[in-house]
């Protein structure tokens, strides 16, 4: 129902039933209206200097040689966009001193924030990474298993892991993967990586749901 319609309806149901038909009216009429709010998980990205920083096993990164720059780059991007005031590490900086310095993963995570002048490490540890379907080499879908953390840099190692977030999936496409004729392999990755970081970048910013 278009709006032009929508607004005399709503108009009528006042005059004839008082309020609670306006309500009901609105909720149906405006799908913006079954909306909730959820609040960050941790609020303390905002106006704060913030690594990403992406880890994974050599196996991963044999295959996908720039997989650690491509999730930072991307997860990075949407806390921009969305995460006020948060001032990202470059992702091309931080991928080349882990190029540069092959034991970069055993310092520890303040060390780590402190060498880029970062307030915060949002920490990304990449379990399963791939793009194509097992078994097949013409089938493509995505998937991700990572775990991901932040770390305070102002704070004593031990106590420095402020937000944890365990087993995180994501699979694109989520029902059947999809032939190289549709679509190519790293479009499939990219949409993958884009899933991952929306899904990451709500827990750090206050924003609305589709109630079900």
């Amino acid at each position: 129902m278009s709006r032009r319609l929508a607004i005399p309806l709503l108009t009528a149901a006042v005059a004839l039933s008082g309020c609670k038909p306006l309500s009901f009216l609105a909720y149906a009429l405006w799908p913006g209206s079954r909306e909730r709010e959820v609040q960050a998980e941790y609020a303390g990205l905002a106006d704060s200097t913030v690594a990403v920083v992406v880890y994974c096993d050599q196996g991963v990164l044999y295959e996908y040689p720039h997989v650690r720059l491509a999730v930072s780059s991307v997860v990075t991007e949407q806390l921009r966009q969305n995460v006020k005031g948060i001032r990202p590490i470059d992702p091309r900086r931080i991928a080349k001193y882990q190029d540069e310095d092959i034991y970069w993963d055993e310092m520890d995570k303040t060390a780590l924030g402190k060498s880029f002048a970062a307030d915060r490490v949002l920490f990304i540890s990449l379990m399963h990474y791939s793009s194509r379907e097992p078994g097949s080499l013409t089938l493509y879908r995505g998937r991700i298993t990572a775990q991901a953390s932040v770390y305070d840099v102002a704070l004593p190692e031990r106590k420095a892991r402020v937000w944890n977030w365990d087993n995180i999936k994501v699979v694109y496409p989520e029902h059947d993967p999809t032939g190289q004729m549709r679509d190519s392999d790293a479009a499939i990755r990219f949409r993958t990586q884009q899933i991952l970081a929306d899904m990451l970048a709500k827990k750090f910013y206050d924003h609305k749901v589709p109630i079900e």
